[in-house]
């Protein structure tokens, strides 16, 4: 299989550059064959936004109660008496029509309605800090790198450790193999 027919048939992900460079003495050529693979991992951010989690309806409504109040009031009450007079004369006395009043007065009850403020509803929002934790499932990909050559001294079949392996056996002290084969498929990986 030739270089372009397996640059067609390359994986998602997987890409083959074949890199011309020019030699010493400026002929262009084919140099180096490299193959790049990106690994993909997944990041969690979390952040916020803003929706409407309910409402405060503050309604007034009307309600008409009976109340009752007592008031003094005063009025005038007319007697009449009639009082018999024996034997007195009337001098220049006339027989005729007459009318006399006399006004009587009472006090009315007067009521009047009048709007009062007697209390005063405040309703505020205060904005609160608080914190919440979340659980997602992230998904990396992860690279073995399979080593089927005989170079170097391995074996044909032995597995190269992969960059993670490499540097999870440094950090427990164990001796780390193929280590110039790792660093350089590292540096692959990374674009170097």
């Amino acid at each position: 299989m030739d270089r372009e027919e397996r640059a067609r048939r390359s994986e998602p992900g997987r890409e083959e550059h074949i890199r011309k460079e020019r030699d010493p003495l400026g002929r262009e050529g084919l140099r180096e064959e490299e193959l790049r693979v990106q690994r993909t991992e997944e990041e969690l951010r979390a952040g916020t936004r803003e929706r409407q989690a309910g409402e405060v309806r503050v309604r007034k409504n009307v309600r008409t109660d009976r109340e009752q109040v007592r008031v003094p009031t005063r009025h005038e009450e007319v007697s009449v008496e009639r009082v018999p007079v024996e034997g007195r004369e009337a001098f220049e006395a006339e027989i005729g029509e007459d009318e006399v009043t006399m006004p009587v007065t009472e006090e009315e009850v007067v009521v009047e309605k009048r709007p009062v403020v007697k209390e005063e509803i405040r309703v505020r929002k205060d904005a609160v800090q608080d914190e919440e934790i979340v659980e997602e499932d992230v998904r990396r990909e992860e690279i073995d790198v399979e080593d089927a050559t005989t170079t170097r001294g391995r074996r044909a079949g032995e597995t190269a450790l992969t960059a993670q392996e490499a540097e999870r056996r440094a950090e427990e002290g164990r001796p780390r193999r193929d280590e110039d084969f790792i660093e350089k498929a590292k540096r692959k990986l990374q674009g170097q």
